[in-house]
């Protein structure tokens, strides 16, 4: 099973991860896309329990894929429930955990425990761009090392959302593939 982690204010129209569900769909892979509560006031508590539910409910192993915010409450979720039902992580674009950016910060500081990413570290990737206005490159990769996973940066790429010009991502594909959560 696939489960998409949308961001602050969610993934809207023409963002990769819609294109990812449509892709996935397709494909006849179990995937889901649920819209967490309030997108635009999200409480780290209420993100974690919820994605807590998906996971339990969900047939194992679990491979999460996340943006922006997204990252930051699986980040949360590793760290207060273990992976162990967990496949993989793919993080992309984090926003920095130095935000200043009021409605986020009930997720910050995100615990980044190695430790809870042990299990899957090697299995997930930390995907970004040098020219994100949510987080330098520097950050990005600072976080990978902090959570020991892998990082892989896209240059030019923006905030790798619908605005930067991610509607259709291939890679997305291609890394769940690799995983193998989904078959070649």
């Amino acid at each position: 099973m696939i489960l998409l982690v949308h961001g602050y204010d969610g993934s809207g129209p023409g963002h990769w991860q819609h294109w990812l569900r449509a892709e996935l769909e397709g494909r006849g892979v179990p995937v889901s896309f649920p819209e967490l509560s309030a997108p635009t006031e999200p409480q780290r508590a209420a993100w974690v329990a919820e994605l807590a539910e998906l996971v339990a409910a969900a047939p194992s192993p679990v491979t999460l894929v996340a943006h922006s915010l997204g990252c930051w409450a699986v980040d949360h979720y590793i760290a207060e429930h273990g992976a162990e039902h967990v496949r993989a992580a793919l993080l992309v674009a984090p926003p920095s955990p130095y935000s200043l950016f009021e409605p986020i910060q009930s997720f910050l500081p995100p615990p980044q425990r190695r430790d809870a990413w042990a299990p899957i570290a090697e299995h997930s990737l930390l995907a970004g761009s040098d020219d994100d206005d949510h987080a330098s490159a520097e950050e990005l990769e600072e976080i990978a090392q902090g959570l020991g996973v892998p990082f892989r940066l896209f240059p030019g790429a923006g905030h790798i959302n619908a605005a930067a010009g991610y509607g259709p991502w291939p890679f997305a594909v291609e890394w769940l593939q690799e995983v193998g959560a989904v078959p070649r």
